[in-house]
């Protein structure tokens, strides 16, 4: 039987000078650490001008009174702004409208968009992507062409909302829509949701095509219905992308209204349609009241700082991965 042995590493002969391996300079090695960053330095410095820079002003202006008409500086107040902003009724009305409009985008960036996809996921060939498409058409169309769109089909006297209604009795008389309390944020949440949902349809169709194809066909040889492997297996494996639209959908939801109520309703009527957004915006070239802007804007960036770190710990809770 033999055995292997490890010969010993022989000696260099007599008069023969060992190899040295090459030295690499304390340089390189610092230039070859740095390489990575190099390339980052690009975005870095752009991120610093258009991002950071501008927050840290914000804070800065917090605390400052200040126009913005030329010629004149700001004066710093301490908190007054925030003691001010806290007994404003319309930021406090605007509160509200935000929570509305968060709440109430959720079954457009969720719930409609996870349906359309399971139904158009079971489509073969062509169909799944011409559906697809007409449904991300509205997010490529700009806010100023849809809310253009959108005030023609609920125009008080032509419009054809109006006109269908009537025809079929539903109403007696046009609505102003954009002109009513009780019509106005309604309208823009399903002109903002409509906008969404093939956005969201699109992410989670791609979360869709990351499933393995053997779990349905399993759950088909057991007898499971459709309904039930839809809450079996498709929702625990989309679970990560679920509570990353609901990240997206709180977080953004009051910011994609802006343009909508800007374009159609001003936030009226009597401030029904605004949110924290509008008056931020309002206060700064409406009012020229800079400070109290940024005030605002600093009270929602801790409030959505916070809101965003639970969720982020909520997803790294709740999110189910197939590894």
């Amino acid at each position: 039987m033999s055995q292997s042995m490890e010969s010993p590493a022989l000696p260099p002969l007599a008069g023969t000078v060992p190899r040295a391996r090459p030295a690499v300079s304390r340089r390189a090695l610092l230039a070859r650490r740095l390489k990575p960053y190099l390339y980052l330095l690009p975005a870095v410095v752009l991120l610093g001008i258009w991002m950071y820079r501008p927050l840290l002003y914000t804070f800065y202006l917090a605390f400052q009174k200040w126009s913005m008409i030329p010629g004149t500086d700001p004066i710093y107040v301490g908190l007054d702004n925030f003691a001010r902003l806290f007994r404003n009724e319309a930021f406090a009305d605007s509160i509200g409208n935000t929570v509305f409009y968060t709440v109430g985008m959720l079954p457009f960036s969720i719930l409609i968009p996870l349906l359309l996809a399971s139904v158009t996921d079971g489509m073969s060939g062509r169909a799944k992507n011409v559906y697809r498409a007409i449904f991300f058409v509205p997010m490529i169309l700009a806010p100023v062409s849809v809310g253009a769109i959108w005030r023609w089909l609920f125009h008080p006297s032509n419009g054809l909302v109006n006109l269908v209604l009537m025809k079929l009795d539903a109403i007696r008389q046009p609505i102003a829509y954009f002109s009513d309390p009780d019509w106005a944020k309604w309208i823009i949440l399903f002109i903002t949701g409509w906008k969404m949902i093939g956005f969201s349809t699109l992410m989670f169709s791609s979360a869709l095509t990351g499933i393995n194809r053997e779990y349905y066909e399993a759950a088909a040889i057991d007898g499971a219905g459709r309904f039930r492997t839809f809450l079996r297996i498709t929702v625990p494996l989309v679970s990560p992308m679920i509570l990353f639209m609901l990240t997206m959908s709180i977080l953004f939801a009051s910011q994609s209204t802006f343009a909508y109520i800007d374009i159609l309703t001003a936030g009226g009527p009597y401030g029904s349609s605004t949110n924290v957004y509008y008056e931020m915006y309002k206060y700064a070239f409406g009012n020229l009241n800079v400070g109290f802007s940024a005030a605002a804007s600093l009270v929602f960036f801790v409030v959505f700082g916070v809101i965003a770190l639970g969720l982020n710990g909520l997803s790294r809770r709740l999110s189910f991965y197939d590894n």
